[in-house]
């Protein structure tokens, strides 16, 4: 009968925890208008971050097919099956994201001022700001104190690891198509890093095949002279010429790997930040918040003659 007594009483009686939020609801009011006010500060003192979208088809080649032709007869003696896929999309996937594509974009000469001391971006203008304490645009030197073992000069593995966060690439496994989207203060610089970006993948990969191509070449052209079957010379010929013809689709095609289907653009409209929301998951944090805090009042500290926390004593 006691234990029964110790649950009832253990128990939380709704009608009066709901009595006890009632007579707390100016709290509830106040700290949640607390919270959204907050929310609204802090999303206003967030830069707007403009998104440029690129969506690639992956390039037909007729290296492939023309390798895999003009191989299949040693496949076929070898016992083994040559690959149906060109892996060049799969390599232009993994550069995107590769420390060697920021290294090569720090080339250009607004690149790493643009991506680590960029501040804001004046929409009428269209020109953006840097942080004085950290890049001197008018000397276009960098100025910042950093310890080692970090430089003067930011170094390809900080820009890789500020690089990473503006940019994603993605590919639908249905149709193929490859979607590249940067992110950035400034739409400007957005639309021009994506132009970049699929400039140097594409010869990246491009340069990648004409090597390939040229010590095939090279080696073919060795056995030639060695190989004293005039059958496997024949097919030897046939495999330089199409090693030639690769080589020569890779120099002149820009877009070797990637042709772009839908080119970046200056974006008109911001992507982020949603600052609705962030009022939103402000004040709902702030209604939990207050609600939590008379809870902890009247059941952790038993202050059951102050249910009004406006009415301490």
């Amino acid at each position: 009968m006691n234990q029964t007594s110790d649950y009832n009483h253990d128990e939380i009686d709704l009608s009066e925890l709901f009595k006890v939020l009632w007579i707390n609801k100016t709290f509830i009011a106040l700290f949640t208008a607390v919270f959204a006010f907050l929310a609204l500060i802090y999303s206003l003192m967030l830069n707007n971050i403009y998104t440029a979208k690129t969506v690639f088809v992956p390039t037909a080649l007729n290296q492939s097919a023309d390798r895999l032709t003009g191989l299949s007869s040693f496949a076929n003696l070898g016992g083994f099956s040559l690959p149906d896929s060109d892996p060049n999309v799969s390599i232009a996937l993994g550069y995107i994201e590769s420390k060697d594509l920021v290294k090569r974009l720090m080339q250009y000469e607004s690149f790493l001022p643009d991506l680590m001391a960029a501040t804001s971006w004046n929409l009428k203008a269209n020109s953006l700001f840097y942080d004085s304490d950290v890049y001197d645009i008018n000397a276009k030197k960098w100025v910042r104190e950093i310890d080692p073992p970090f430089g003067i000069t930011p170094s390809v593995q900080e820009a890789y690891k500020v690089f990473t966060k503006l940019i994603s690439v993605s590919q639908d496994k249905k149709n193929q198509l490859v979607t590249l989207s940067v992110e950035h203060i400034s739409p400007v610089v957005a639309q021009q890093w994506s132009l970049w970006i699929a400039q140097e993948v594409n010869e990246f990969v491009a340069n990648i095949r004409v090597n390939e191509a040229m010590a095939s070449i090279e080696y073919l052209e060795e056995q030639v002279f060695s190989t004293p079957y005039a059958e496997l010379r024949s097919q030897f010929y046939e495999l330089i010429q199409q090693k030639t013809q690769s080589m020569m689709l890779a120099k002149v095609n820009p877009e070797f790997v990637l042709t772009t289907l839908d080119p970046p653009l200056v974006a008109e409209i911001k992507s982020k930040p949603k600052r609705a929301l962030i009022c939103i998951l402000g004040a709902l944090l702030g209604g939990m918040l207050s609600v939590v805090i008379i809870l902890v009042r009247k059941y952790g500290f038993n202050k059951e003659d102050e249910l009004n926390i406006f009415r301490l004593r």
